[in-house]
């Protein structure tokens, strides 16, 4: 099978079985409110809700890529709306929150600016090393400079995103995103969405 055909055929799968993805999903964004009624301990219940958000990283990935094979199908087949009726925008909007619901959340107190500007730095300072620079204080300088210009760079971008991850975080939004999702993945199953039930009742 040659690759193009690999990856067509990766890409409907995706696309095919997404109403797994929204339940799987939604059923961990939504893992506080289920742990919660299963009657977990307060002591373990933050625990296992922390390993099902390790659980949920890998998930969000594969929502988000399926977005984009869902753009890819979509752009390229005629009949895309035909073999898919239900993955529509509302589906598309589904796995776009779920994705960032499930990704941002075990990554939501993770600072990524210190990272970025540390790693450059070193960088720079091991450029100087490569091309004959040998005073420790002319490397240390250069060092701390791209450190401090990366980091003051980047801060106002890694403040927004730690907001965005916090909120999306929250035991509330995730519990709402989830069971949103579940309610969706399961009508797609049966070739339904949300989106046009809403418009239905609107042109009705």
């Amino acid at each position: 099978m040659a690759a193009e055909d690999v990856i067509e055929n990766v890409l409907h799968n995706l696309v095919f079985w997404s109403f797994i993805i929204l339940i799987l999903g939604g059923l961990l964004a939504a893992s506080w409110l289920f742990v919660r009624l299963a009657g977990v301990s307060s002591d373990d219940m933050s625990n296992l809700v922390e390993k099902l958000s390790l659980l949920g990283f890998p998930v969000g990935i594969v929502a988000l890529i399926t977005i984009g094979a869902g753009f890819l199908l979509w752009s390229t087949m005629e009949n895309f709306m035909d073999e898919y009726p239900a993955f529509d925008l509302f589906s598309i909007f589904c796995l776009g929150i779920l994705g960032l619901v499930l990704i941002l959340r075990p990554i939501k107190d993770f600072r990524f600016g210190a990272f970025i500007s540390l790693a450059l730095g070193l960088l720079g300072a091991g450029v100087l090393v490569l091309v004959g620079a040998e005073s420790v204080q002319l490397l240390a300088v250069v060092f701390i400079v791209i450190f401090l210009a990366i980091y003051l760079s980047i801060k106002i971008i890694e403040d927004l995103y730690l907001l965005i991850a916090e909120v999306l975080s929250s035991p509330l939004i995730s519990v709402c995103v989830g069971i949103l999702c579940i309610i969706q993945g399961i009508l797609q199953f049966f070739g339904l969405s949300i989106g046009g039930i809403i418009a239905l009742v609107l042109q009705g």
